[in-house]
């Protein structure tokens, strides 16, 4: 038997529980950081997929060949060699776009919007039963947080309204319509090339930035589709000029063609860059 030494001492508790319970939410919190970064890295990659997919129907302009040198020693070509048409073929002014297909993987594809200014606006563009459904599917009609950019459901998907609407979400990463929000800086409108181009099956439509501004998604002027050509519509041409804070040498009547770009900035608020067509270009 043990004699006892001093005072009574309880036995010590055991901390291994606060251990394993730390140990459990260190490792709960690293399974969901995981999970997150999975989620938006797979995110990534399906929008770079479905960027690239459309991309493969686009034909850039093809380059224009050196002219060919003569090498040293060799002789002049007689006139007989020579070929009875010299003149170069002038090489395509855009893009070929291949609609029939982009329209195989979806028929709502109506054309493709590209701003030259803006790098990272160069999509397709469709057109749904309504303005709901393209807000979270991609133009595959793969549901994506990113979405679409699409026309306004009420205008016709030839374009041939006098005002046309395209939507697209303000994405943080830059994509979709985040660009432009640049055309809201007076130096940038003043000094960049402000040309928007528009293919449609038929032609290429180029546009002129006119400015922009930020309005309520509910504005009856900005968001009406059912404009025709007139004195009525020259007025509301004149009105919205009237709303940009910079002036610009732009010409308008009543038979003016304007697009209208709209992005998200929260809430109710919008972000609109108006553009106005300045020529039609019949493919070739």
């Amino acid at each position: 038997m043990h004699k006892y030494q001093g005072k009574y001492q309880p036995p010590r508790k055991s901390r291994r529980p606060f251990l394993y319970i730390g140990l459990g939410c260190g490792l709960f919190a690293l399974i969901a950081a995981a999970y997150v970064g999975l989620f938006f890295w797979t995110g990534s990659q399906r929008k770079q997929a479905s960027r690239q997919t459309a991309m493969e129907y686009v034909v850039t302009l093809p380059t224009r060949p050196p002219k060919e040198t003569e090498a040293a020693g060799t002789t002049r070509p007689t006139e007989s060699t020579v070929p009875e048409t010299t003149a170069e073929t002038e090489p395509p002014r855009f893009p070929s776009v291949d609609f029939e297909g982009l329209r195989e993987k979806n028929p709502d594809v109506v054309a493709w919007i590209q701003i030259p200014t803006l790098e990272g606006i160069d999509y397709p563009v469709v057109i749904g039963e309504d303005n709901a459904y393209y807000v979270n599917h991609n133009w595959q009609k793969e549901e994506s947080e990113e979405g679409a950019i699409f026309l306004d459901f009420r205008n016709q998907p030839d374009f041939s309204q006098p005002h046309n609407i395209l939507y697209g979400h303000c994405m943080k990463d830059g994509t979709m319509f985040q660009p432009l929000g640049q055309w809201e800086k007076e130096s940038f409108l003043r000094n960049s090339d402000r040309s928007l181009l528009l293919y449609l099956p038929e032609e290429t439509r180029v546009y002129e930035i006119i400015g922009s501004e930020r309005v309520n998604a509910l504005d009856s002027r900005v968001y009406k589709t059912d404009y025709t050509t007139g004195e009525e519509w020259a007025d509301a041409i004149g009105i919205t000029l009237t709303k940009l804070w910079y002036e610009l040498d732009t010409e308008y009547d009543g038979d003016s063609e304007i697009l209208t770009l709209s992005t998200c900035m929260g809430g109710d608020q919008r972000l609109t860059v108006h553009a106005i067509c300045v020529e039609h270009v019949p493919n070739p």
